[in-house]
């Protein structure tokens, strides 16, 4: 049999009771940020990217579930957005609202866009951004804007600069 004395037993014993809570401490701060309502609202298109991109840099922790609230919400707005359905059905020739930030993608990406109904879209998005609740930062929202702009860049002629939004 092992022999330990009672102050090796004590240390031990805070080992395991600072063990645990580290573990909760990290755990506490990392799933919030990895949520699965986020993960269904954002895809893999290049606009959901700027979110994923912005939320890992321009997010303090204490700020992670501001930050998963605001998406959620901004997706509810995208969702019931007049505009948005508008355009989705008028000049794309979907029907319905548009649900998410892939759907946002694959109009800008639609060959019927031009570039105006473009910077319509870009203007609903940063209005979006704006009344998301409980807010993205004006920096988050610049940020975004920004990276949405370079990302829709690829679509080729007719896309907005940055001073649109």
């Amino acid at each position: 049999m092992l022999k330990t004395n009672n102050s090796q037993k004590v240390a031990v014993v805070a080992l395991f009771i600072v063990s645990t809570f580290a573990v909760a401490g990290m755990t506490a701060v990392t799933l919030p940020s990895e949520s699965f309502v986020v993960a269904q609202s954002l895809g893999n298109d290049p606009i959901s990217g700027c979110f994923k991109a912005i939320g890992k840099t321009e997010v303090e922790t204490g700020g992670i579930q501001n930050w998963t609230e605001s998406i959620q919400n901004l997706v509810s707005l995208i969702h019931t957005d007049k505009t948005l359905k508008l355009i989705n059905e008028n000049i794309v020739g979907a029907s319905g609202p548009i649900t998410d930030m892939t759907g946002i993608w694959n109009v800008l990406k639609n060959d019927t866009m031009t570039p105006h109904d473009r910077v319509v879209i870009f203007t609903v998005v940063d209005n979006l951004l704006a009344a998301a609740q409980p807010g993205f930062t004006r920096i988050q929202q610049d940020a975004l804007g920004r990276c949405i702009i370079n990302e829709a860049k690829s679509l080729g002629p007719g896309t907005p600069s940055a001073h649109h939004l």
